[in-house]
């Protein structure tokens, strides 16, 4: 058989390029690879594809059950510890026919993956050496593409923290500038911050890309952080859906990152349109977190902003209350019964308005019966002379029990499971 040997002493201007002259020399279907497993170039399709190579394509990017289902077969554990091309059998499992593939290096680092599909016309040695070939000039592409998108990254960063200060007078200026930076603006967008204990560092912000990327439901527009804190813009592919979605894409975020000790608490904003809302919005978002800090326990389910309720106004309260050398008059006489004989009615007024007024959830966090606590709740009422049935009254005594006694709450409430049930 007479193989075509490529001209690799050129420029390529795109990976797109170098995969069709691969395919021209072996023809065979090629397709590249970032280190992401995100598609940045493919040959034409003028042979059958496998199915793992369609739906690669087609979402330009490899699969998750591709990429989870390689992994667990070894195939790119060996790829990655391999020095030059490897020849791969078939995994039916997922889809994959035999390929060619070998990894895009500089040095140690790798950069990305290019793989050629094998229908038996892959000529042993050259194939090999063409593609090796390949990956060098991939290489350097990709190290160009690399200190393009640093400059690229930091010009969008720049941008996305005038938005967030209120550097812009107008929308108008904001929707010019972001052209200059080749920054398409959706036409609605969130604003969401993670928090942790942990400095969000390189390897961690690659992993948050990644994961949102892929989330089917909403996309990344822009990204900045400072030591443990990370703030993003992004906006939800299919418009209207509701806060259902964005509550369980915002859990899933945490959760997935949390795997990796970050991203402790989380919030997000409203949805906005008008881009000189961005400062408000990021405010917004970040209140959930320092709400957090405060109230751990009580608010550990908050996420985002539209749920936040009276919450919002918790921050507001406890300075003023602060300012006060008065205590509550709802609480004093609980204060005063618990001192005088040695009770725990402020602890069980707290725990069964935290609990949602739950005779058995209360009962079992105070580890006694039933009947204890509903003795205990009608002392309460013939030493205050109010029933907690009363609106008014059950919400003033919460919101002083959460703006005065924070410390001591959060001492009851500590080691709580995060799913222990709230009836």
């Amino acid at each position: 058989m007479t193989v075509s040997e490529p001209t690799f002493d050129r420029f390529f201007d795109s990976m797109e390029s170098l995969a069709d002259t691969i395919s021209e020399s072996l023809q065979a279907q090629v397709t590249i690879e970032d280190s992401n497993h995100h598609v940045i170039g493919y040959s034409s399709h003028q042979f059958e594809s496998d199915p793992a190579r369609i739906s690669t394509i087609i979402g330009k990017r490899v699969p998750n059950t591709v990429i989870i289902g390689l992994r667990k077969k070894g195939v790119m554990q060996q790829l990655e510890n391999a020095a030059h091309p490897i020849r791969i059998p078939a995994v039916m499992e997922v889809g994959l026919g035999p390929r060619l593939a070998v990894c895009i290096r500089h040095q140690q680092e790798i950069l990305g993956y290019i793989w050629v599909v094998d229908r038996g016309n892959l000529t042993a040695g050259h194939a090999e050496k063409v593609v090796e070939k390949a990956a060098a000039i991939a290489a350097r592409y990709l190290l160009k593409q690399r200190g393009w998108k640093l400059k690229q990254d930091k010009t969008h960063e720049d941008f996305f923290w005038k938005l967030l200060t209120s550097h812009y007078e107008s929308e108008l200026r904001i929707r010019q500038e972001a052209e200059d930076c080749s920054i398409v603006l959706p036409e609605s967008y969130y604003i969401a911050v993670l928090e942790s204990s942990r400095t969000a560092d390189d390897r961690f912000l690659l992993k948050l890309r990644q994961t949102i990327d892929a989330s089917s439901g909403y996309r990344l527009l822009l990204l900045t952080a400072e030591h443990n804190r990370v703030i993003l813009l992004f906006t939800s592919v299919f418009p209207g859906e509701g806060r259902q979605q964005l509550s369980s894409f915002l859990h899933k975020l945490v959760q997935d990152m949390g795997g990796e000790g970050f991203a402790a608490t989380a919030g997000c904003s409203y949805l906005y349109r008008e881009y000189t809302c961005a400062a408000a919005a990021y405010h917004e978002a970040l209140a959930i977190p320092e709400l957090k800090k405060l109230l751990p326990y009580h608010t550990r389910e908050l996420l985002l902003y539209e749920e936040l309720g009276f919450w919002a106004f918790i921050p507001v309260m406890l300075e003023q209350k602060r300012k006060q050398s008065r205590r509550s008059p709802l609480l004093y006489p609980l204060w005063m019964h618990d001192r005088e004989h040695k009770s725990d009615l402020l602890k069980t007024v707290a725990v069964y308005l935290s609990l949602n007024g739950s005779l058995k959830e209360s009962a079992a966090f105070l580890h006694i019966h039933t009947n204890t606590l509903m003795y205990r709740l009608n002392r309460i009422t013939e030493i205050t002379g109010k029933s907690l049935k009363e609106t008014d009254y059950r919400t003033s005594v919460y919101l002083d029990i959460l703006t005065e006694e924070t410390a001591q709450l959060n001492r009851w409430f500590q080691g709580i499971p995060e799913d222990t049930e709230q009836i």
